[in-house]
């Protein structure tokens, strides 16, 4: 009877080390997703703060609409910046 309570404490130990191990790969995850939800935070924020930016920066005209994504919208602004002579104005 003795090696029946032997080969238990065995599968129990090993099922102990398991555990272990997988509560410290779930602790590194945890904290892995935790930073990737403050990076998303972070950009979803910048994302709204540049388009109130610009929806300030741009006059609206009835019936227009601010395009946030895409180049054309940034190179207009670009341009606008650099001036007539196609440099930086200095803004």
């Amino acid at each position: 009877m003795g090696s029946l309570f032997e080969e238990l404490e065995a599968r129990e130990a090993a099922a102990r080390t398991r555990v272990e191990v997988l509560e410290a790969e779930f602790a590194e995850m945890s904290g892995r997703l935790s930073a990737a939800r403050e990076g998303l935070e972070r950009l979803r924020i910048a994302r709204e703060t540049v388009a109130e930016v610009l929806t300030e920066m741009t006059p609206q005209k009835p019936g227009t609409r601010l395009r946030l994504a895409g180049r054309s919208r940034v190179s207009r602004w670009r341009r606008r910046m650099r001036g007539p002579s196609g440099r930086s104005s200095g803004r």
